[in-house]
């Protein structure tokens, strides 16, 4: 499996990229100028061109739930947070999140929506912040490998149970996590992760 991601500067500005945009698909293009705000069309830009170099020119068809497949049996997932925006590849069913760290204010959001193990492991972990990410990104990417989204309960399912934690790997980027998912547990899969630069993904 391999994993790309980028990390916006923020001095970058859109149109300055245009020769970028143009390499995209007419849908990309669209969905980039239908942002109103500067970073979302960058982290768009990002995750097209993170796409481009995973696919090539393979078309992309939508399955159950609209979850995106290259026709040409390449399978990937793509997230943004934030300034950074990630995609993961593979020959098998995946799911990706990337998130940005929260402050303590989120926290409570786990009685909402984490299992009663889940809460407990982040109630119970040093870095109760970073424990409450590790979590989103796990769940929100166990749903993305399957395709049904957040509107599946998401407290039916426990990320640190040894059945489902087999099949996910999760990463820190600094104020980041990375969480993926794989249809079959992971074992001794490698997991290759890159950084790379905007400008040097064509």
């Amino acid at each position: 499996m391999k994993i790309e991601y980028v990390v916006l500067d923020e001095n970058l500005r859109i149109d300055e990229l245009k020769e970028y945009v143009a390499l995209l698909p007419p849908e990309r293009q669209e969905k980039i100028a239908r942002y109103r705000f500067e970073k979302d069309k960058l982290l768009s830009l990002a995750a097209g061109l993170l796409i481009r170099r995973a696919i090539g020119e393979s078309p992309i068809t939508f399955g159950d739930h609209d979850k995106p497949y290259a026709q040409s049996g390449v399978f990937f997932s793509v997230s943004h947070s934030s300034s950074v925006a990630a995609i993961a590849v593979d020959d098998i069913e995946v799911g990706l999140d990337v998130e940005q760290i929260p402050d303590e204010n989120r926290l409570k959001i786990a009685d909402r929506f984490y299992h009663p193990h889940e809460r407990a492991y982040v109630k119970e972990a040093q870095d109760q912040c970073r424990a409450f990410c590790e979590i989103w990104t796990r769940k929100e990417a166990v749903l993305k490998m399957t395709g049904e989204g957040i509107s599946t309960d998401l407290t039916a399912f426990d990320t640190t149970a040894l059945s489902l934690s087999a099949q996910l790997y999760t990463s820190s980027l600094n104020d980041y996590c990375l969480s993926v998912c794989s249809a079959e547990p992971l074992g001794e899969k490698m997991i290759n992760i890159s950084r790379l630069e905007l400008k040097g993904l064509i």
